[in-house]
């Protein structure tokens, strides 16, 4: 099996780009979140180096000495704040008076715009000489009385690396989870389509074997792999039940139309090597007459069980009156057995029990159990009819006092061709597909049935279906029916 590189490089690409989206979107935002608070920490300390020039200049001495006495020590002023780069004092005239620099080469920031008279503090950011310069201008009073103003600028450089430090920081750490992720991710990726590798050429080596080829894989494999190999094995496993079943089931059928074929055949030649009266030709023609409706009911019942395997077969169904369907069967199975003085019982509530169900297909289901039960029951036996109810559901129990069965064939007594005695008669009318057909209605109808027997003492078949309920589910149609008329009553 060859993987394409496409198929191989598609599988983790889209966690990859996402996971890349999320830590370059992450980075990003710590990166401009970081830098602002960076700003914002250099403006508070522009704003308070000015307030403090302020109030110095506020206790100078009056008059032209104070603005002599703030310029000789600006200087001063400038080397003891540690943020500042340079300060300069101008007129309310905006007339450059004095001018001090913390680092010399960086260059004073010429004052961008003219000082009006009781402008307020400002913040701007300036490129100077040297790069970008965050400047504040900030008004001083002497006596309450606004006479210079201030221009305070620092350099931007050291937020600009400190926020470049932390970012590569963050970017490379990145970039390492990343190719962490990306490892991992081909570690895993490698590990599954070596595991759907493994599933192909075993698929490739299926036949028509009935071993079938189990798929393992590992306890640390990804879940989706483990179900995965969960339901290769299942179908695989059907798969051979399937292939059983149709063998056997091929073999039946060849087995089953071949003895009567055999018969036909040999009976036919037979005539014909052989002078015969028309009485004996009558004889021959009859016999094949018999093999040959044999026949045609095998055929029959095997082409409604495929239809009814491939659900070709539409169920008419209907609400049915079951104790009125068993009371009808039982009088026939009665008519069956006289032939056999054997005594059909019947035991059925008074109250109506009704179905959702085929009508003809549920008469099927019980006529050929009931038919069962006389054709193994000896002569003055006993075949009973019982039918029980709870809140959910009817169970119809046949039992007879027939020859029974031991409990190793329960299991198949529903399979197609199944007999319970090998060597059986089989010009007794069965076709051994009685019971199969039963199987299918039954679960055709939401039903379920069940057998128990004891060898000697009889069998028992239950079949139990759902009752129709209406939308409350606890009223038949007759409860409904009599409930609606107490309230036509009660209304009129």
């Amino acid at each position: 099996m060859h993987l394409s590189p496409r198929l191989k490089n598609r599988l983790p690409s889209w966690n990859l780009l996402f996971l890349a989206l999320v830590l370059g979107g992450g980075v990003f935002f710590w990166h401009t979140t970081q830098q602002q608070k960076l700003l914002d920490q250099l403006d508070s300390q522009l704003q308070s180096t000015a307030r403090d020039i302020d109030f110095f200049y506020d206790k100078a001495p009056t008059g032209k000495s104070a603005q002599n006495f703030l310029c000789g020590n600006l200087s001063g002023i400038a080397a003891l704040a540690t943020t500042v780069s340079s300060i300069s004092v101008y007129s309310v005239q905006g007339e450059l008076l004095c001018f001090a620099e913390k680092i010399a080469g960086i260059g004073r920031v010429p004052f961008q715009k003219k000082i009006r008279p009781n402008e307020s503090a400002s913040l701007q950011t300036d490129v100077g000489s040297q790069g970008y310069l965050r400047s504040i201008t900030y008004p001083i009073s002497k006596s309450g009385q606004r006479t210079l103003y201030l221009s305070i600028s620092s350099d931007l450089s050291r937020i600009k690396k400190q926020s470049f430090l932390f970012t590569s920081i963050l970017f490379l750490l990145g970039i390492f989870i990343l190719t962490c992720f990306a490892v991992l991710q081909r570690k895993l990726r490698n590990q599954n389509l070596t595991d759907i590798k493994q599933l192909t050429q075993l698929m490739d080596r299926t036949n028509t074997e009935m071993r079938p080829l189990t798929f393992q894989v590992a306890e640390t494999a990804r879940p989706e792999i483990q179900k995965l190999a969960c339901s290769y094995n299942a179908m695989m496993t059907r798969r051979v039940n399937n292939l059983r079943r149709a063998r056997q089931f091929t073999a039946d059928v060849t087995h089953e139309l071949r003895t009567p074929l055999t018969i036909l055949r040999g009976e036919t030649e037979l005539a014909l090597r052989n002078g015969r009266d028309q009485k004996q030709l009558r004889e021959v023609l009859v016999s094949n007459l018999e093999e040959i409706s044999r026949m045609s009911y095998l055929i029959e019942d095997l082409l409604l069980l495929s239809k009814g395997d491939l659900g070709e077969i539409p169920l008419k169904m209907e609400p049915l009156h079951l104790n009125e369907l068993i009371s009808e069967l039982h009088h026939q199975a009665q008519l069956l057995a006289t032939a056999k003085n054997i005594n059909v019982e019947l035991h059925c509530p008074q109250q109506q029990i009704l179905l959702q169900a085929d009508s003809l297909r549920l008469r099927q289901v019980f006529l050929n159990l009931l038919t069962n039960a006389i054709k193994y029951t000896p002569d003055d036996g006993t075949v009973s009819i019982a039918v029980t109810t709870d809140a959910k559901n009817v169970a119809t129990t046949i039992t007879d006092s027939g020859i029974g069965m031991d409990s190793t064939h329960l299991e198949s007594i529903f399979n197609r061709f199944y007999r319970v005695d090998k060597t059986g008669n089989r010009n007794d009318g069965g076709s051994g597909l009685g019971l199969a057909i039963v199987k299918w209605i039954v679960d055709a109808h939401h039903g379920l049935v069940k057998v128990s027997s004891t060898p000697g003492q009889g069998s028992k078949f239950t079949v139990v279906f759902p009752l129709l309920q209406n939308e409350t589910g606890n009223e038949t149609e007759n409860e409904a029916t009599t409930r609606q008329k107490n309230s036509g009553l009660e209304t009129a």
